[in-house]
């Protein structure tokens, strides 16, 4: 059974039939319900004892009639180890009551730059007091080699002692008995064996953090430990999960396994399926995996995302990753004008969830367009009661995305609305009050230049560009 699971696993059917996947899903989920059965359930006669290399052996040979059983029963009981959790510590913690999210780092000793302590800095410095005592940032320690995990976790201790005393960080490292002892017998995806060594100890090393976190919160997040955040992203998830049914994995990175949340019910089943196939699969597919199996099809991401990549070397040996999320930028509005009520419109077209209201509300969030611009396109927003304005700004482009700017356009204030043709609103009565230059406007004299009440404001391309256009911030004072 397990051969034939995995051979249908290396095909990759991520994207396949879903009534295909939940049959598939049928048959591993029972047997993963079999494999979590406690071994004390099983009764053979046999003595079991765990074995240098983590796994079950049996010391009795009673009755050849038990050998299949037994032999099921040692692959059961090796899924099934339970973590010790005041063993795993690396440093005494206080236990906290269910915390709202537990934060999985795991870490191992680079060859180049590290990162690990700018990740943890931005995760502390990025969180609100309160926020503090309702999260846990898991740090797993998965070097093999007990002197750098010693240098590693004393360097820890003397920048995030506080933080460590009370509770905030937790430090953990597994026992090397919880690891397997097998040769990797099989090389998959044209990989060669080196590196499938390395993704094979991956899997058990996130086995392992998702065994030991299944109790600490009520949702579980993973990052890497070379990523960093921005302010506000605890209450940014909080949020996100409010506004999402029927869900089984929620992600805030579009990379690899960076920022993927669950439920922390769920960890113990997906620990199991990295073990399942440790030697076959890497982390960034099973996972994917394992949500169709929970029967959810399509991958959720909120955008923008709240976690960027910022590491260039790899944990594996002499590999470069340079990888960026093309959804991660700082969407904290800058200015926070006083905006007071209003409809937004625009001509362009949007890209993805990046809606033109987010340009005008003072919360997180820009408009993005899909595609570049043409002359004469705008963006319009129209008051619901008319408006006596001081300073109007106009933010366009982003530092993670430059040149999606506004290269040459207007800015106007429109003192009537009237009714178009169509039936539709229209703004007349043109006052302009600004141009772009450098993709931004700010008029901070209107109380000199208008002295009458405005129903509109109105943004208007005036030359063909092919570069998209981000409106990351439109900031009226009245």
């Amino acid at each position: 059974m397990w051969v034939i699971l995995r051979r249908i696993l290396k095909l990759r059917i991520l994207s396949g039939s879903p009534i295909f996947t939940v049959l598939l899903g049928c048959i591993i989920l029972l047997q993963t319900l079999l494999i979590l059965q406690p071994c004390s359930h099983i009764n053979t006669g046999v003595d079991m004892s765990i074995n240098s290399r983590g796994l079950m052996s049996m010391e009795d040979s009673k009755s050849a009639a038990l050998k299949d059983s037994s032999s099921y029963m040692c692959c059961s009981c090796e899924y099934s180890m339970v973590v010790d959790k005041n063993k795993s510590l690396v440093f005494k913690t206080p236990q906290r009551d269910k915390a709202f999210l537990t934060i999985g780092v795991p870490t191992i000793n680079r060859t180049g730059d590290t990162y690990l302590l700018n990740t943890i800095e931005s995760l502390v410095s990025s969180m609100s007091e309160s926020e503090k005592k309702d999260v846990i940032i898991l740090i797993f320690l998965a070097d093999t080699d007990q002197a750098v995990k010693s240098v590693l976790s004393t360097e820890i201790m003397k920048k995030f002692q506080e933080h460590i005393v009370s509770g905030l960080i937790q430090l953990i490292q597994a026992p090397a008995s919880f690891y397997p002892n097998n040769h990797i017998k099989r090389l998959t995806y044209g990989q060669g064996k080196d590196y499938v060594q390395w993704r094979a100890k991956q899997n058990y090393d996130y086995a392992f953090m998702f065994k030991y976190a299944k109790d600490l919160s009520t949702y579980y997040m993973q990052i890497e430990d070379d990523v960093h955040t921005r302010p506000g992203y605890i209450s940014s998830i909080s949020e996100f999960i409010k506004t999402q049914d029927n869900w089984i994995c929620l992600e805030f990175s579009e990379l690899g396994f960076i920022g993927k949340l669950y439920r922390t019910e769920h960890m113990e089943r997906l620990a199991v399926l990295l073990m399942m196939f440790y030697t076959e699969q890497p982390v960034d597919y099973t996972f994917l995996f394992f949500n169709n199996l929970m029967t959810q099809f399509s991958r959720i991401i909120k955008i923008p995302t709240l976690f960027q990549h910022m590491g260039l070397h790899s944990s594996f040996p002499g590999k470069l990753q340079r990888l960026k999320d093309k959804f991660f930028d700082n969407t904290t509005k800058l200015f926070k004008g006083d905006n007071p009520p209003a409809d937004i419109s625009t001509s362009l077209s949007t890209y993805l969830t990046f809606i033109p209201k987010l340009a005008y509300v003072t919360s997180e969030g820009f408009f993005w367009s899909h595609g570049g611009a043409k002359n004469g396109d705008t963006f319009t927003v129209i008051f619901q009661s008319p408006q006596r304005l001081k300073r109007v700004v106009v933010m366009s482009g982003t530092s993670s995305h430059p040149d999606d700017r506004i290269y040459e356009g207007n800015l106007v204030a429109s003192l009537t609305l009237a009714k178009s043709e169509d039936g539709g609103q229209m703004c007349t009565n043109d006052i302009e009050i600004g141009t772009f230059v450098k993709g931004n406007v700010d008029n901070a004299n209107l109380l000199e230049k208008i002295a009458f009440k405005v129903m509109c404001l109105r943004i208007t391309i005036t030359r063909d560009q092919n570069p998209w256009v981000i409106v990351k911030e439109i900031a009226v004072f009245i």
